[in-house]
């Protein structure tokens, strides 16, 4: 394997979680994976079935009761984490499949010209959610499940479901 095979994958929790491996899934172990997952997730590193490395990065909202300027400064430390691990693993692509963890690492890819693959949630049939409304026209390809949320969004296309 070269240092081109690696794909950064950015992992909130709950259903992204899934979707997510079950695209890793079906990539398989043809590529070497870094994993973005926030810092205080115990559960997400043990569902891994497809080695990789694991990064933590800082949930904009660690806490229910976190203020916003606390979750402006904790976005902000997520997008130089990311810079830097990208400098360093120089991944050929960063995907997510939703999870609000997903824009500061977009858009640290994005500044350093690394490809991005936004798919929307499986949940998402009628609109985007908000980290689809903000990522939406800024990435390398913007999927979501649903032909009719295709139809609606330009700029989308349509992937199929990975569940």
């Amino acid at each position: 394997m070269s240092q081109s095979d690696r794909i950064a994958v950015v992992l909130g929790q709950g259903g992204h979680t899934a979707q997510t491996f079950a695209l890793v899934t079906l990539l398989g172990a043809r590529f070497r994976y870094l994993y973005l997952i926030g810092l205080l997730d115990r559960l997400t590193p043990k569902k891994i079935t497809v080695p990789g490395r694991v990064l933590p990065v800082l949930p904009p909202r660690l806490l229910p009761t976190d203020s916003r300027p606390m979750a402006v400064i904790r976005t902000l430390v997520t997008f130089l984490l990311s810079v830097a691990y990208f400098v360093v693993f120089r991944p050929i692509a960063v995907v997510s499949c939703g999870t609000g963890l997903t824009v500061p690492v977009f858009y640290a890819a994005r500044l350093l010209g690394t490809k991005t693959v936004f798919i929307e949630s499986m949940s998402r049939v009628e609109s985007l959610s908000i980290t689809g409304r903000l990522l939406l026209n800024k990435v390398s390809l913007f999927v979501v499940q649903w032909p009719e949320l295709a139809k609606r969004t330009p700029g989308a296309v349509y992937g199929g479901q990975l569940l």
